[in-house]
C-alpha cells in the first residue's frame, strides 16, 4: 500500500492566503469581463472540443457573465460561425434559456427547443440556424457561478431534414463533469498567475 499524501498547513504561507484569494477573484472577474483568451490554453480547449464531439453537440459554447452581471457574453465557441459572435453578443440574464442557469443554477436537457416558449431566438437569427437541442450547465470558478456552458445541437431554419437526435441524461452529466474539470483547469491557471508562478501552470 502507497504511503499516504498529508499536507500541513504552512505558517509561513498563512498571510498570503487572503492575499492569494483575493487576487485570484481579481482575475476572475477580469478573466469573465473580456481577457479569457490572456489564459484560456489549449488544454482547456481540447477539453472542450473532445466533450462536445463525445456528447454529439455541432457546436458548443462557454458564455461568461460581464461585469454588471446583466449579461452573457460567448468567450469561446467551437462552430464555423464563432468569430461573428464570440465577444461581440450579448445576451441578457432576463430573457433566454441559457439565462434561466443563471438565476436557478441548475442545469437543463432540452430536446424541443423551438417548442420552448424561453428561447431567445435572437442569436439564431443573426446566424442563420434553428437549435434544435441543448444542453447547460453552470460554471463556477473562483468562488462563485461565473457563466455558462452550452452544448447544440443545429439544423438550417425551413429545411425538410429531420431534427438531430438530441441529447440524453447521460449527455447532460458528461458536460457537467466537464464544467467541473475545465473549472479547476481555470482555477490553476488564475492561481498560477495570481502567485507569479505561471511557468509552472
Amino acid at each position: 500500500m502507497g504511503e499516504r499524501l498529508t499536507v500541513l498547513n504552512d505558517d509561513r504561507l498563512g498571510h498570503l492566503r487572503s492575499i492569494a484569494r483575493t487576487r485570484l477573484r481579481e482575475l476572475a472577474v477580469r478573466a469573465a469581463s473580456g481577457a479569457f483568451e490572456e489564459f484560456f490554453d489549449s488544454t482547456m480547449r481540447a477539453l472542450l472540443v473532445d466533450r462536445f464531439q463525445a456528447i454529439g453537440a455541432h457546436e458548443g459554447t462557454v458564455w461568461l457573465l460581464d461585469e454588471t452581471r446583466k449579461y452573457l457574453i460567448p468567450r469561446f465557441n467551437t462552430g464555423p460561425n464563432a468569430a461573428s459572435f464570440v465577444g461581440h453578443f450579448r445576451q441578457s440574464v432576463r430573457a433566454g434559456m441559457i439565462s434561466m442557469i443563471v438565476s436557478t443554477e441548475l442545469p437543463i436537457c432540452e430536446n424541443e427547443v423551438s417548442k420552448n416558449q424561453q428561447q431567445d431566438k435572437t442569436l439564431d437569427q443573426k446566424l442563420g440556424l434553428q437549435t434544435c437541442a441543448m444542453l447547460a450547465t453552470p460554471l463556477y470558478f473562483a468562488g462563485e457561478l461565473r457563466g455558462v456552458i452550452s452544448a447544440v445541437q443545429l439544423r438550417a431554419p425551413n429545411t425538410t431534414d429531420p431534427e438531430p437526435p438530441g441529447f440524453s441524461p447521460q449527455h447532460l452529466a458528461s458536460l457537467q463533469l466537464t464544467a467541473t474539470v475545465l473549472a479547476r483547469l481555470i482555477e490553476q491557471q488564475l492561481l498560477s498567475l495570481a502567485v507569479g508562478l505561471e511557468d509552472l501552470a
